[in-house]
């Protein structure tokens, strides 16, 4: 995939280091950048999302920090939360069905970031066709 046409939602935070432990150690992702004060991790292979870290003091953003929710799909939550509270990962909020169609739980990493773990229940609205 290209990567001009790829998003990449960043996030600045004051909480860099603990942030990179985070995703590194704990949700063992992969690294497909990093540098002293910026990294992306990869949810999937080379065309799936990415999200990206940058230290505060790097003024490249100002100073935003946190208030970010990214929903990433997975092909079952409960497996997904049951993983998640193997490595010692607190869910902010447990698995349950939302009104919309989606099973998920959320995880909040060290920079405030909320990760929405979802998969689409069977009988989910399709919406207007």
């Amino acid at each position: 995939m290209n990567p001009i046409n790829k998003l990449f939602p960043l996030v600045a935070t004051d909480k860099f280091t603990e942030t990179r432990a985070f995703y590194r150690d704990r949700l063992q992702l992969e690294f497909s950048y990093e540098m002293d004060a910026y990294f992306q991790v990869r949810f999937s292979d080379a065309s799936g999302p990415e999200l990206a870290f940058m230290t505060v003091e790097s003024g490249e953003v100002g100073l935003f920090r946190g208030g970010l929710v990214i929903s990433i799909p997975t092909p079952n939550a409960d497996r997904t939360a049951a993983a998640m509270e193997a490595k010692g990962i607190p869910l902010t909020k447990p698995v349950t069905d939302k009104p919309w169609g989606w099973r998920s739980f959320v995880i909040t990493d060290p920079a405030g970031v909320r990760l929405d773990f979802f998969h689409v229940l069977p009988q989910a609205p399709q919406g207007d066709a």
